[in-house]
């Protein structure tokens, strides 16, 4: 936890504990207010009903819809499993006990019925296709005189408000601050657009679930490996692989790797799919851990595209140390771990017990991430033999074989 403050919303008071690995982490943000602002005026809170918070972080917006509507069901979701843990802890802070929290993709499912009010602080990186898609899938979620409504950085919304046109929406309320822009709309006809859209179709198809968030689908070259990949937008290494991933390729370009395979942190699925569709190569499980949703669908599905029908699991986690119930014990070949740490939190003790526990000895830990995170987590290897360690503008790759 980084800090804990406070809030009001129409007048609730709540507290929200916030981290330094999500947004906003100073505070509840400026257009996540304004967002408020526009629904104490325009909503009326009073009346129950369901309401979907989509990316909603430390969960400012639901959680201030849930504690000024006790009676609603307020569900929150967010693609990044630490925004889910701290979305139920400040629920649980504040006593909420009418919300459910999952880990999803934005309108992913299930939906078990229309929602009254479907609200979100928009991400300015998602990509424009991901905007179009969320617009038309959101009024597709509305139940009969429902509203949904959304902030967004001011750059975007002229954008916005040509997107709310071209898929069919009316626009209810438009209020503007320097920084952002809110949007309340619903369909153009007034009509609920459920009765012909299956809720749970994008569950039921992966395919229609990720489309939105493909950016390039080609060939890619990690060292000497050569492989085809899509890849999605608002994760690193969309159209060139960065000096991070070249450098652990080379490391773990000697030999075709065989056995159980775990990646943490595994971005676009760039290393595993190298790893698994080279050339020898025998992997007899892959599996793909970390936090974000997103990164965890692309890599599985490039993954399984080269691992010649080798199982590929994911596991979502906020943390390492979350899934050290989750993996046998010493049955896994090679761990390559990605480090992207949250400050103020002992993340090198998390990774190195998950490394201490699922790797078989003699099995081996690649590691790579920016040279000052790599030195941290190398001070303590004990039970660990070291192996190639290399360097290149401000970032490090280690190999330690586990004894």
């Amino acid at each position: 936890m980084n800090r804990r403050v406070s809030y009001r919303f129409a007048g609730v008071d709540l507290e929200l504990d916030l981290s330094l690995g999500l947004f906003s982490s100073a505070g509840v943000d400026a257009g996540s207010r304004l967002l408020l602002k526009t629904l104490a005026k325009e909503c009326p809170l009073d009346s129950p009903g369901r309401i979907l918070d989509v990316g909603c972080g430390v969960g400012s917006l639901g959680l201030a819809l849930a504690a000024r509507s006790p009676a609603s069901e307020v569900t929150l979701v967010d693609r990044d499993e630490l925004a889910v843990a701290f979305t139920r802890r400040n629920a649980a802070l504040n006593g909420l006990e009418n919300t459910v929290v999952a880990g999803r993709l934005m309108l992913e499912g299930p939906h078990s019925s229309p929602y009254d009010l479907i609200v979100s602080n928009f991400p300015a990186k998602a990509g424009e296709p991901v905007l179009a898609d969320y617009l038309a899938g959101s009024m597709d979620r509305l139940a009969p005189d429902g509203r949904a409504a959304l902030v967004i950085v001011h750059t975007l919304a002229d954008r916005c408000r040509e997107l709310l046109d071209e898929v069919g929406a009316a626009v209810l309320h438009r209020e503007s601050s320097k920084q952002h822009t809110v949007y309340h709309y619903r369909p153009k006809d007034g009509m609920s657009r459920t009765d012909s859209v299956d809720l749970d179709a994008d569950e039921a198809s992966e395919d229609a679930l990720l489309a939105p968030y493909i950016r390039r689908s080609g060939e890619f070259k990690l060292h000497r490996t050569r492989y085809r990949a899509e890849t999605v937008w608002n994760i690193p290494d969309f159209d060139t692989l960065s000096w991070r991933l070249d450098l652990i390729g080379g490391l773990l370009d000697r030999l075709p790797r065989s056995g159980s395979l775990m990646f943490w942190n595994p971005g676009q699925g760039h290393l595993p799919t190298a790893i698994a569709g080279r050339r020898g190569a025998g992997p007899t499980r892959i599996i793909l851990a970390g936090r974000d949703r997103l990164e965890l669908l692309i890599s599985r599905r490039n993954t399984a595209n080269a691992a010649s029908g080798a199982p590929v699991d994911i596991e979502a986690a906020a943390d390492p140390a979350f899934l050290n119930d989750r993996l046998e014990p010493g049955t896994v070949d090679l761990l390559v771990s990605d480090l992207h740490p949250v400050p103020r939190t002992d993340w090198s003790r998390s990774l190195k017990d998950l490394a201490d526990r699922v790797v078989r000895n003699g099995g081996e830990w690649a590691l790579v991430g920016r040279s000052s995170d790599a030195a941290t987590l190398l001070k303590t290897t004990r039970g660990w033999s070291p192996g190639p360690d290399r360097r290149t503008r401000g970032w490090r790759a280690a190999i330690l074989r586990k004894n």
